[in-house]
């Protein structure tokens, strides 16, 4: 923790801005921006203390290491973001992560005891829980800070209460809503979900709950989506504690991916529901599982099939379907892939099925397709639209989708972040979110951090070209058919970006192959995982510092073939230590979503 106080001194005396980053798997660009990108997965990974229902954390602990040493206390720290096994605790908090069992733990901010932070002059605090009493009497900062904050969410209750989204989950903005009461202000709840824009989280003490008994899962078979977003209106009340729904293009991938998928899904099925029971014995869950399917099936005819398990490895193995299949999207072939620009709405439960029907018009209208997979049970949408990077059209596409679908969210009363922030891609539209409640969020970012230091560019910055000007470069790949290449229309590089220059590959592949192989690595950090049944780099896990992981090989060779590196960095020595953290195990082949070959293009 010293550490970081003195880099975060050092930035604040000399005006440079630092950006806070666990394991770099976020989908907004949540912790991207120039000078000092602070990574806290490399060392700060100590599980500090264990207690009989609370655990003290540094933020690089990995999500799923946490719970394996939990679990061993029959304990388990409950929000779940998908990536697990990548994700650490300090993004966990700083995004105020959940996931697919938010109906039975809600997000990380509902379990936040207190907070080990440093401001953004380097002063180190523990917050929590304030009492203004206590804080107008302290001399270590907290004073001032609690005095403005409190005066401001006072005099400004009316417009907060104003305008919140109905939707059940929020993740846009600042959380002023509920944090003032009873003399006392909840910094944490104030900070987790901040994105490292207000101050750096070095330690954290949150509460643990029990782990369940026993667990009972419902896969629901529907021939139409609308069917599936109808029924999942009437999971929740049944005491559901997961409810997530895939849609079509996810259940082929699966079919296609696995051999017991395919024996498990009809073909037929155009979404499946996913539902999960927890009780402390097997036939706790085992009734609510038949009344749910008696209701869903067998009554109202809302699905045409189900399975539904308590056994323990049937109940993995049916998670795994969202799990494994929904990064296998980036295994498509083509130039078009799924981009997670918008996926992250979401809007009250209840709007649902009004809600898919407008973005499926809207898709059409657009000529898009687009996969979805949803946290139906609380009205969260993970929807990513299929573009083409290098298509001139599709960037300028992407910011009107943006507008169209947001405006949509905002008339039934969603949110444009449900669960991952704002980032760099939502951040222009947080003002059109919350109105006259904007103002009240730049003066939070002036309380905390007057100079605009820590992640600059993310929740209050005004900038409506933020979406498209870091798209990520891709470089000319030409079409895989002679028919695309007819229908094939003007290709460039994303903004910014350096001409591409003509490599020819040693190795046998086109330099299409070679390239297209290196931006098939969408970045998702499967490479980083810490999971014991994956087969994964043993370099970067003996060794876990990012130029380590498989994906840093990808975006090297990426930047060489996009003329962001010149190709003279292929012969320097920073590229071929790099390179020598690759011992050609092919481990990390093996279990990429998107089916990267890494020694490949190391070898080339």
């Amino acid at each position: 923790s010293s550490d970081v106080v003195a880099c975060v001194q050092y930035a604040y005396e000399h005006g440079i801005p630092i950006h806070a980053r666990g394991a770099g798997t976020g989908l907004a660009g949540e912790s991207l921006g120039p000078g000092i990108v602070l990574d806290f997965s490399r060392y700060l990974r100590r599980i500090v203390a264990i207690g009989d229902d609370y655990v003290r954390v540094q933020p690089g602990v990995v999500h799923a290491q946490l719970n394996r040493e939990l679990a061993a206390r029959g304990r388990v720290f409950g929000p779940d973001p998908a990536t697990s096994s990548v994700t650490t605790m300090g993004s966990v908090l700083a995004i105020d992560a959940a996931g697919s069992y938010w109906l039975r733990y809600g997000s990380a901010s509902r379990h936040v005891v207190s907070l080990q932070i440093v401001t953004a002059d380097g002063r180190m605090l523990e917050v929590g829980r304030e009492s203004l009493m206590e804080a107008s009497q302290a001399e270590d900062g907290r004073r001032e800070l609690v005095g403005q904050l409190a005066e401001l969410v006072h005099r400004e209750a009316a417009t907060i209460a104003a305008h919140q989204p109905r939707s059940m989950v929020n993740r846009s903005g600042y959380r002023l809503s509920g944090i003032l009461d009873e003399g006392h202000l909840d910094l944490g709840r104030l900070l987790v979900g901040s994105e490292g824009t207000l101050a750096l989280i070095t330690e954290a003490t949150v509460r643990t709950q029990p782990l369940p008994g026993a667990r009972g899962v419902a896969l629901l078979f529907f021939d139409r989506l609308e069917a599936a977003a109808t029924a999942s209106l009437q999971i929740p009340p049944l005491g559901a504690v997961a409810c997530d729904l895939m849609d079509r293009r996810l259940l082929s991938i699966a079919r296609e991916a696995d051999a017991r998928y395919e024996r498990l899904i009809p073909s037929a099925a155009e979404a499946m529901l996913l539902v999960e029971f927890h009780g402390q014995r097997p036939e706790d869950v085992r009734r609510p599982l038949a009344e749910l399917v008696s209701k869903l099936h067998h009554a109202e005819h809302l699905c045409f099939d189900a399975r539904t398990t308590t056994d323990p490895e049937d109940v993995e193995f049916f998670w795994q379907l969202p799990r494994r299949v929904v990064p296998m999207l980036y295994r498509l072939r083509g130039n078009e892939r799924p981009l997670p620009f918008v996926e992250d709405i979401a809007v009250p439960p209840g709007q649902l099925p009004e809600f898919l029907r407008r973005l499926q018009d809207c898709l059409k209208r657009h000529e898009v397709t687009a996969s979805l997979f949803a946290h139906a049970g609380h009205g969260q949408l993970h929807v990513r639209p299929f573009l083409d990077l290098g298509n001139r059209a599709h960037q300028e596409l992407a910011p009107r989708l943006a507008d169209e679908l947001y405006a949509h969210v905002m008339e039934v009363g969603g949110t444009i972040s449900g669960e991952h922030a704002d980032g760099l891609s939502r951040t222009p539209y947080v003002e059109r979110q919350y109105g006259k409640l904007y103002p009240a969020f730049k003066e939070v970012k002036r309380i905390f951090d007057p100079h605009n230091i820590l992640n600059p560019g993310k929740v209050v910055a005004v900038d409506e070209g933020l979406l498209t000007r870091h798209l990520r470069s891709v470089g000319v790949t030409p079409p895989e058919s002679p028919a695309e290449s007819e229908a094939a229309p003007t290709r460039v590089d994303a903004p910014g970006a350096a001409a591409a220059p003509t490599l020819l590959p040693l190795l046998q592949w086109s330099q299409a192959e070679f390239a297209r192989m290196a931006r098939s690595c969408n970045g998702c950090g499967h490479c980083r995982t810490v999971s014991p049944e994956s087969r994964m780099c043993p370099i970067f896990r003996h060794a876990p510092g990012e130029e380590a992981s498989p994906r840093a090989k990808a975006n090297l060779m990426r930047a060489v073939l996009t003329g962001q590196l010149p190709t003279d960095a292929l012969h320097s020595d920073e590229l071929k230590a790099v390179a020598d953290l690759c011992v050609h195990c092919h481990q990390c082949r093996l279990e990429c979503p998107a089916n990267v070959d890494i020694p490949r293009l190391m070898a080339e």
